[in-house]
């Protein structure tokens, strides 16, 4: 009897606390539910900001491109700015009036506007404001395009190899410069931001060989002046925008990867591809710019363009690779981010090669530089200062 009492009580006991505990345990997790779904909330609803603030800074920082193109000219500029804040799908509500400054050279945008929470409210947030800035500034074309050959890379030396290279014009390297082979000639200035060095024979410089340091090594080396202290660093501007407006405007925007074969192409406007472009033996009538923003390549031989012509080539973030023999083209080789390397022989440039890494392979290829390929690319370019 004393034993059945006892494991009644126990019994009882255990149960009531077992109950207890089960509903602690609802309530913890009840809790913790609410805590959790709180944090989710706030995570969506973040996300969603951040989403929105992004978009709002990608429309505000084209209108302010698109804006500076028309600058000095504010009342053009802030015109340019809206209608490209409305094609992103905005209002000019969402927007600051555009500021200009450094002698109408620059316009700045701020933008604002009021993302509502949706889940966030059961936390007692409501909304959040995003205020998106950015500004862009009208410049020259730049210093680069003061030279006939030039590497921009601060890291990547600037090789001429081979033979029988020429090249009529300055040449620069925001790193090292080197010269290998027989038969080079620079008719002109080269200089190097780090070291300069030669190694060959019958190697020709006709004005300045400049560098932190200059070592030469071989035979029948001929150098007008030589000058121990490092070149300056110059940059290579970005039109692209301005080449995309052009070729928007000219019905020449393409989306896929283009490639043009063995026909005769007028370029008087500007062509803008999104993606790679591919040439293949074509003849260029016109001055204009064909714009890549992936690699550009030509191939085959035969590739020209008429002496009267200039067309520049433009590789935005890609390569450009010249293969092929007895290849002359009039305009400007450029790519500010990638390399371009010259292949074959008996190539000729007459215009300017300008990228950020330059490799000049085969023989008898000429530079030619002038005055006449400048009419292919903008008389100035815009970039983003913040």
């Amino acid at each position: 009897m004393k034993h059945k009492l006892i494991k009644i009580i126990k019994s009882g006991i255990f149960k009531k606390i077992k109950n207890e505990e089960s509903g602690t345990i609802v309530i913890i997790v009840a809790l913790a539910m609410v805590v959790i779904l709180g944090f989710a909330a706030l995570v969506i609803d973040v996300g969603r900001v951040s989403v929105e603030k992004s978009q709002l800074q990608n429309a505000i920082d084209a209108a302010c491109l698109a804006g500076a193109q028309d600058l000095p000219d504010t009342l053009a500029a802030k015109a340019t700015a809206y209608e490209y804040i409305a094609l992103n799908g905005y209002q000019n509500s969402d927007v600051s009036v555009p500021v200009f400054s450094n002698s109408n050279q620059t316009i700045s945008i701020t933008g604002s506007k009021n993302v509502e929470y949706t889940f966030a409210k059961i936390l007692g947030f409501d909304s959040a404001t995003i205020e998106p800035f950015a500004a862009a500034t009208k410049e020259g074309l730049g210093a680069a395009f003061g030279y006939t050959l030039f590497s921009g890379s601060p890291s990547y030396t600037l090789s001429i190899n081979g033979s029988n290279q020429h090249i009529k014009g300055n040449a620069h390297s925001n790193y090292k410069f080197s010269i290998n082979g027989s038969n080079q000639t620079i008719i002109g200035s080269s200089e190097a931001v780090s070291q300069f060095s030669i190694n060959g024979s019958n190697i020709n410089i006709s004005k300045i060989c400049q560098g932190s340091s200059i070592t030469i090594n071989g035979s029948d080396i001929n150098i007008g002046s030589q000058i121990i202290s490092p070149a300056s660093l110059v940059a290579m501007p970005d039109f692209s925008e301005i080449i995309k407006s052009q070729a928007e405007a000219a019905g020449q925007y393409y989306t896929v990867n283009k490639t043009f074969n063995g026909s005769n192409m007028t370029v008087d406007d500007s062509i803008y591809v999104d993606g790679n472009v591919t040439i293949n033996g074509s003849n260029f009538i016109g001055k204009g710019c064909i714009l890549a923003t992936g690699n550009l390549t030509f191939n085959g031989s035969n590739l020209t363009n008429a002496t009267g012509d200039a067309v520049c080539f433009y590789s935005k973030n890609g390569n450009i690779t010249i293969n092929g023999s007895s290849q002359g083209l009039c305009g400007i080789i450029y790519a500010p981010n990638g390399t371009i390397t010259l292949n074959g022989s008996n190539q000729t440039v007459n215009g300017r090669v300008i990228g950020n890494k330059v490799l000049i392979n085969g023989s008898n290829t000429r530079i030619i530089g002038g005055t006449n390929e400048l009419l292919s690319v903008p008389a100035s370019s815009v970039r983003l200062t913040k």
